[in-house]
Parts: C-alpha cells; structure tokens; sequence
C-alpha cells in the first residue's frame, strides 16, 4: 500500500465521478484529502470527458447574423450564464469558444 506523501497514512485506490460516464482512478488518502493520479489516465478520462461532451446542434438566423444554442447540460458544467462573453477564435478543426474572456483578454493584453 503507497503512503500519502503528505501525511504518510495510507491511501486507497478510488473511482472519482467525472461526469458523462467518466471515471478517474486514484490514490487517495483520507485523512488529508491528497491524490495522485497517473498522468495518462487523467490525460485519457479528459479526452473521453470532450467526447462525451459533444453534441451536435444546429445553427440559427438571428436578425441579420446566426447562432448557436448552447445546451443546457454543456452551460451548467462550463459556469455559462446568460449575458457571458464568450470569444469566437479560428481553430485548425473549426472554431473553439472560449469563456473566460476576461483572463484571455488581459492575457493578451501582456503581450
């Protein structure tokens, strides 16, 4: 049994719920909440988490431009609200949206 490098009490193997039928295997230790997860296997659930995730959605006429609906299940998991900014950026696969515009814009705003 591995010890939490933390504390040094032991740590049990778990299944962390990630959501959309993910499950993350862990070391964790209980007394003080540490984890360690295998890089690929984190690396992996993530990219099965995007899969899952996806949903295909028509586009809308919206006054002279179009639009998009976000499903409900994708808005309430990413923290988007009605009136958020949500900046459009050319992707080689597409677009990505992306929605912490404020920490993109002053990151940018660095440079």
């Amino acid at each position: 049994m591995k010890k939490c490098p933390k504390c040094k009490d032991n740590m049990k193997l778990v299944q962390f719920d990630a959501g959309y039928g993910v499950t993350i295997e862990s070391l964790h230790c209980n007394k003080c909440g540490f984890n360690i997860t295998e890089e690929g296997s984190l690396e992996n659930a993530i990219g099965t988490l995007k899969e899952n995730m996806s949903r295909e959605i028509k586009v809308v006429q919206i006054g002279n431009g179009l639009g998009i609906r976000i499903p409900n299940e994708i808005a309430k998991n990413l923290n988007i609200h009605k009136g958020d900014e949500i900046i459009v950026k050319p992707d080689l696969n597409g677009i990505r949206l992306v929605t912490d515009c404020k920490h993109h814009l002053n990151k940018n705003q660095a440079k």
